[in-house]
């Protein structure tokens, strides 16, 4: 008798402790729920869920975010990994800009030499609008004889005329860029040289004289 009662309390024992934990979740008003499983609608409400022991003590906490909530972190996230690479490229850049001049002359120097070339091309570019400038000079006055015949225009002129004006406006349109492209490299130079003299700890003195040059 005495065994088959140890049986029965280690059968009981073990039951209770295969049974499921009791669970516990406080909505996103606060209102607090119990039970062995916690309902579907009511758990996609819960802020926190949690396991209580035997003792009533929570284990197991978990923190539920909202979707917005959930946005904000992924964005906070994206922030912080977008600004770790714009570090990381700022120190390949500042390690560049050091290793590619000896001093504030060469920045000068590499600026001027872009600066040329820069205008080199506006220079040739101008001269090939001049060239078809003439050509296209040549052809308007063709095409002004027939009008004073009262001969139609062949349609050949025609297209020799829409095609010099053509490419009269591609070759303006290169010279657009290239005079944007000017300006862009003069900021470019400006910038780092102002860059270099912080990497030295250089007085920033000169940076105004050299952005007026």
């Amino acid at each position: 008798m005495k065994t088959l009662i140890i049986l029965i309390a280690a059968a009981l024992s073990a039951g209770a402790a295969q049974a499921a934990p009791m669970k516990k979740c406080v909505d996103d008003k606060g209102r607090v729920y119990y039970g062995d499983s916690i309902p579907p609608e009511v758990e996609a409400k819960c802020r926190t869920s949690s396991e209580m022991t035997s003792r009533g003590m929570e284990k197991k906490k978990t923190t539920h975010l909202t979707a917005e909530e959930k946005q904000a972190l992924a964005d906070e996230a994206a922030k912080k990994k977008e600004e770790q690479q714009k570090a990381v490229e700022q120190q390949r850049r500042d390690k560049a800009l050091l290793l590619s001049y000896s001093d504030e002359k060469e920045i000068d120097l590499a600026r001027d030499r872009n600066l040329v070339a820069a205008q080199a091309r506006i220079d040739g570019t101008q001269l090939r609008i001049k060239s078809v400038q003439g050509r296209l000079n040549g052809l308007h006055k063709q095409k002004d004889l027939f009008i004073k015949r009262g001969k139609p225009i062949p349609e050949d002129l025609q297209a020799e005329i829409a095609s010099a004006e053509k490419e009269i406006d591609k070759f303006q349109d290169s010279i657009t860029k290239s005079r944007l492209e000017l300006e862009e490299i003069k900021a470019r130079f400006d910038d780092d040289k102002k860059r270099y003299r912080r990497l030295k700890g250089l007085s920033p003195a000169s940076d105004a004289a050299f952005s007026a040059q």
